[in-house]
């Protein structure tokens, strides 16, 4: 193994044993000591190569944003690669805003996404990563929702960014939702997704 891959390969390590901290704990309750431990490294290695303890949080912040919006992309492209028989696709979609099956997965993603989002807002430190990051995740998404209005399962009022802003605004509101202990306002974001996405179906089937 080369200097270079060795190296790689500690950040990685680094990078991996605290981004699973950080799906647990806020980043103030991270012990450096304990990531030394799972990991067998000292404590001048994680500063030699991340500068600093916030250093290491915010590369592995990006590297659960990566994850997550990933995950993101992949679950769109999934439904996308499906035979849909005429106007099923808008309901699938919905399936993916209140999908039950997989709740606590898919809220722990919702939050994390906007856990490092806020974090973006607030830390110029990650900022240039995080944009980064989340342009090429839009961009992605662009282009699998201008896929949706080519293939007309989506009505064309709307190009393909335009509609990646909405649906993604909707998952943000369900994250917003999955904060909240009013488990009454549960009916009230279901049917008010019901109506939000009714629009989205193309117009001979609106």
């Amino acid at each position: 193994m080369t200097d270079s891959s060795a190296e790689h390969s500690t950040r990685e390590i680094l990078i991996e044993a605290t981004a699973r901290q950080l799906w647990l704990v806020d980043e103030s309750e991270l012990r450096i000591l304990e990531i030394c431990q799972e990991t067998n490294l000292s404590t001048s290695v994680i500063y030699g190569h991340f500068g600093s303890r916030q250093g290491l949080i915010d590369a592995s912040l990006l590297h659960i944003f990566a994850i997550v919006t990933d995950q993101m992309v992949h679950n769109l492209t999934t439904v996308l690669s499906r035979d849909h028989p005429t106007g099923s696709f808008v309901d699938t979609l919905y399936e993916l805003l209140t999908d039950s099956a997989h709740e606590a997965e898919v809220t722990s993603q919702r939050q994390m996404f906007l856990r490092v989002s806020a974090t973006a807002l607030s830390r110029p430190s990650i900022r240039p990563g995080f944009l980064e990051l989340y342009e090429g995740f839009m961009r992605r998404m662009d282009a699998l929702y201008g896929e949706l209005v080519h293939r007309q399962l989506l009505n064309d009022d709307l190009n393909g960014h335009q509609w990646a802003i909405f649906f993604e605004g909707q998952m943000l509101s369900r994250a917003f939702h999955d904060l909240s202990s009013n488990w009454d306002s549960q009916g009230d974001w279901l049917r008010a997704a019901d109506q939000m996405l009714s629009v989205a179906k193309p117009k001979n089937l609106a």
